[in-house]
């Protein structure tokens, strides 16, 4: 490749690396604004659920009101009737005894007639039945008759009928013997006919997996060159961290020997902070604020770098990364995803920091050096209210920060 291609090549990626920050600025932006809006309308719905609760609740005690109303004069209703009902009742009750003795009366009067023509017309059907009985013996006696030459009839008709669907059978089952040979003769053919088209089939379809195999090494060959540079990314990063841990344990060992801390003098805790005499309540409060903005701000850019950094990774997955001669590509990414999780791991240290530099506060020990116990110079804190040490141990290595 000559210098102008490699030029050119270079603009190319400079290019689309600004286009993808700047891709991200505006996501950033627009989740932002999406949180804004989400929010009004939380506390809008929230704002208009409290006043739907109260109208019913006002409701429900109107209600309420009204049905106790109700029950009392649904009660006076209800004892009127009864005692209207229990006039009606004892009146109705006169009535119907002077009506039953009449009926009772009168029942007995046409019980004795029915009596007597209930009699007369046993005695007429008895004479009636009698007559019945012997024309239905004659009858029985003619059917029989005519049952008996009917069933002579009908076996004679069902012993032909037999005949015929025997010899209809046979024919049948030499047509149905005719029609199975050839449908097996063909099903024979058929199958024949799939088999063939079978192997066709399988012949195609074992050269297809096979092209999908080779594929597949080559994408496989390529995701093990980019696991390997990114396993000697990750050495190279472990390194560097062990060499920075190996340093901060040596200046921890060498500042063992601290001088004795002068005392500090604490009045009393107010809204969980306690002030001393180099630093009164006021300051404090101030710089309570700080830290716990700052604090936000940090666990903010900690959670994004995290998922940037997560974002990378899928990209990778989803085969987005050219991993070709010319690319380059996938080391960069690697880069990335690195350098986020490095500032993700920073920004989290600093809050720790900022939580120490809280429980000092509440303590009475905030603003004084971890070391000698002499106190920071306000403006040192005011730029950096989690910090822990004076400029003069911080240019000596003494401090922790």
């Amino acid at each position: 490749m000559n210098a102008a291609a490699r030029r050119k090549a270079a603009q190319k990626k400079k290019a689309i690396a600004q286009k993808k920050a700047a891709a991200k600025r505006a996501a950033a932006k627009k989740q932002a604004l999406a949180k804004k809006v989400a929010f009004k309308k939380q506390a809008l719905a929230k704002k208009v659920a409290l006043q739907k609760q109260a109208a019913a609740k006002r409701r429900k005690i109107e209600d309420l009101r009204r049905r106790k109303a109700k029950r009392a004069a649904e009660d006076k209703r209800r004892k009127m009737k009864k005692i209207q009902d229990e006039k009606r009742r004892k009146a109705k009750k006169a009535q119907d005894e002077q009506r039953r003795k009449a009926a009772k009366k009168k029942a007995e009067a046409d019980r004795r007639a029915a009596q007597r023509k209930a009699e007369a017309l046993r005695r007429k059907q008895a004479q009636q039945r009698q007559a019945d009985e012997r024309k239905r013996k004659q009858a029985r006696i003619a059917a029989e008759r005519e049952r008996k030459q009917a069933r002579i009839a009908a076996e004679r008709e069902r012993k032909r009928i037999a005949k015929e669907k025997l010899a209809e059978r046979k024919r049948i089952l030499k047509v149905k013997l005719a029609e199975k040979r050839r449908r097996d003769l063909e099903r024979q053919v058929a199958t024949e006919e799939r088999k063939r088209e079978q192997a066709r089939k399988r012949a195609a379809i074992d050269d297809e997996r096979r092209e999908k195999q080779r594929e597949r090494d080559k994408i496989t060959k390529a995701k093990e060159a980019e696991r390997q540079v990114r396993e000697a990314e990750r050495a190279r990063i472990r390194t560097l961290r062990d060499e920075e841990e190996a340093r901060i344990r040596a200046q921890q060992e060498k500042a063992m020997a601290k001088p004795v801390k002068p005392p500090i003098i604490k009045s009393d805790s107010v809204d969980g902070i306690t002030a001393t005499v180099e630093f009164d309540l006021a300051f404090l409060r101030v710089q309570k604020a700080l830290l716990l903005s700052k604090r936000i701000e940090l666990v903010g850019q900690a959670k994004r770098l995290v998922q940037e950094a997560a974002e990378i990774v899928a990209n990778q997955e989803m085969g987005d990364v050219d991993f070709g001669e010319e690319g380059g590509e996938g080391d960069t990414m690697v880069v990335e995803r690195e350098r986020d999780l490095i500032l993700s791991d920073q920004a989290l240290a600093e809050v720790d920091a900022i939580d120490a530099a809280l429980e000092r506060m509440q303590i009475g020990e905030y603003g004084y050096s971890l070391y000698s116990g002499l106190p920071i110079p306000r403006e040192r804190l005011e730029a950096l209210p989690w910090t822990t040490e004076l400029v003069t141990e911080r240019a000596g290595g003494l401090g922790s920060r």
